[in-house]
């Protein structure tokens, strides 16, 4: 069942479509598989697709427009501009890049990747403003910004969104992002909703996850060489929450993913899960993603399970711990 986004007047699917995976994120990626995962997913129901001009340097938004150009009028597009293009002339520049991408005329939500902190945000607002004036956009947004920064937008403006890092393994936006997001009426966007695969129901230890995604702060930096953040991580508490989880799949017959997608859509504030795949097959999977809810029995519990990596990793909602929110 699609919804009214925020105060918006976009009707998305509560499952949003992540295009980083397609332009090679995780791994060379034949374009054919990429466009087919695109169009499946539409074809299942998703309406709601999230791109951005860093992924594959506008690859992403190329291979959007390839495979559901025809159905532009049918789906809700969203992308969002790099930090380094955060100064007005340069972010309306770099929209207009992503629109030629696109094959589009407009993004029905336009976010700042990042913060930049050495751009006024009131400049860069105000060119997401001239942007909307100009009908090249409906609606915009931030990403990972965090609490300060967040009320720093929110001072200049009407946010419509804020995409966030969001799952059982990082709650960090719980402590003042996500109660700021309610109260305000912003919908968040979850991004790394499965955690780059840990939550997809493949691994059973933390050590057998792939070392090139072993990056947040939940792993010790000393024993995984991607992980940058200098931190002990958190591994034995994150364990303890793989175990559980996989006890409740056992004991509820439930995936895996059901149970970590189930539970953010149950979120307060959210407004969106995002979920990428790399072919069809797991496109048309993604069906059941969409129709899933949870009891309230169910959803306690996941919620009890990861409230002790909750309270151990805190409030930094970078997951990746490298100082670049406030």
């Amino acid at each position: 069942m699609n919804q009214t986004f925020g105060k918006t007047d976009l009707t998305t699917s509560s499952i949003i479509y992540g295009c980083m995976g397609g332009a090679g994120a995780f791994g060379p990626q034949e374009e054919k598989d990429s466009i087919e995962a695109l169009q499946e997913a539409f074809n299942v129901g998703i309406n709601f697709f999230d791109t951005a001009e860093l992924y594959g340097n506008g690859y992403s938004e190329q291979l959007l427009g390839r495979a559901l150009g025809d159905k532009r009028s049918e789906i809700v597009i969203s992308s969002k501009v790099g930090r380094a293009n955060m100064a007005p002339d340069d972010l309306i520049a770099a929209c207009e890049r992503s629109l030629k991408n696109l094959g589009s005329d407009y993004f029905d939500l336009y976010m700042l990747h990042w913060p930049n902190w050495n751009v006024p945000f009131a400049d860069s607002i105000g060119a997401l403003k001239t942007l909307k004036e100009a009908g090249k956009i409906r609606w915009y947004g931030v990403s990972n910004f965090g609490n300060l920064d967040l009320d720093d937008a929110l001072g200049l403006s009407d946010i419509s969104v804020n995409q966030l890092p969001y799952h059982l393994f990082c709650r960090a936006i719980e402590f003042e992002v996500q109660p700021k997001c309610e109260a305000a009426g912003v919908p968040i966007m979850c991004y790394s909703s499965l955690m780059q695969g840990l939550l997809a129901g493949k691994y059973r230890s933390l050590q057998d996850f792939p070392v090139d995604r072993a990056r947040t702060r939940m792993f010790d930096h000393r024993k995984w060489p991607d992980a940058v953040h200098g931190e002990d991580g958190a591994e034995e508490t994150g364990q303890q929450l793989l175990d559980g989880l996989w006890t409740l799949v056992e004991e509820t017959g439930l995936s895996m993913e059901e149970l970590a997608i189930g539970w953010l859509k149950s979120r307060p504030a959210v407004g969106g899960v995002i979920v990428g795949t790399r072919n069809g097959a797991q496109s048309r999977g993604l069906k059941k993603l969409l129709d899933v809810s949870l009891d309230e029995s169910i959803l306690a519990s996941l919620t009890d399970l990861s409230d002790p990596l909750k309270d151990e990793l805190g409030s930094d909602i970078d997951m990746w711990g490298k100082g670049r929110t406030l």
